[in-house]
């Protein structure tokens, strides 16, 4: 009688943990990790559809953010190179048809993205703090004071206006990083707050508010109308 073969076991699945900054590390041994797992003061997720999806959206936002002079180029070429592996790795892994899935009925407003714990005191709000090696100025705190009261009453949270983040990728970074002195602000809106740049003269971008509905994004119920 010949010998029975050995069975064969499966091979482990490998999940990949991304932060919001997409910097990512796999592991086949995820079963030992949360959802979320902080690692010094980054905080990463194990990639789903629905934070893929969430990813994707963030992505479209900083493409606008390059087109209003938000985002330096060079810098969103990075991004888009990191995205674009952690894309590969999601459609390997679950299927472009789950992944299309998830940006149609993603509410990008609502979704909860990981947030690095700090159990640090927070001082307040400096007159000058340095993000991403720009300083904030005094100035562009006050244009965003200035403005702070009509915003809130159109649905901005506080911290799209003043967070200063945790560097250039940091999906979190408020309106005052973006303000120079001699900028004004225009219109006022829901959806973004329009900035008038000093120089060059006259130039205007929008601020977009990533908590708010954007006219590019279609949701299911709209498309089956």
């Amino acid at each position: 009688m010949s010998a029975m073969p050995a069975a064969v076991s499966a091979p482990a699945a490998v999940h990949l943990f991304v932060s919001t900054a997409l910097e990512f590390w796999s592991t086949d041994q995820g079963a030992a990790f949360a959802r979320d797992v902080q690692i010094d003061d980054t905080m990463y997720r194990r990639l789903d559809p629905e934070y893929y999806a969430w990813l994707r959206s963030r992505m479209l936002l900083a493409k606008k953010a390059v087109d209003a002079g938000q985002l330096d180029v060079a810098a969103f070429d990075d991004l888009r190179a990191r995205f674009n592996a952690v894309q590969e790795w999601a459609v390997e892994h679950f299927g472009e048809g789950q992944l299309l899935a998830a940006v149609r009925t993603l509410r990008a407003g609502e979704y909860k993205p990981p947030v690095a714990e700090d159990d640090r005191p927070h001082a307040p709000l400096p007159r000058a703090a340095i993000s991403a090696g720009d300083r904030v100025s005094p100035e562009a705190v006050a244009i965003v004071d200035a403005i702070a009261e009509k915003a809130a009453a159109l649905g901005w949270a506080r911290e799209r206006l003043y967070a200063i983040g945790n560097g250039l990728f940091d999906p979190q970074r408020g309106l005052i990083c973006y303000l120079k002195p001699g900028d004004r602000i225009g219109q006022v809106t829901s959806q973004s707050i329009e900035i008038i740049h000093a120089l060059p003269s006259e130039v205007r971008h929008r601020f977009y508010n990533p908590d708010a509905d954007q006219p590019w994004i279609i949701r299911v119920a709209e498309q089956k109308k």
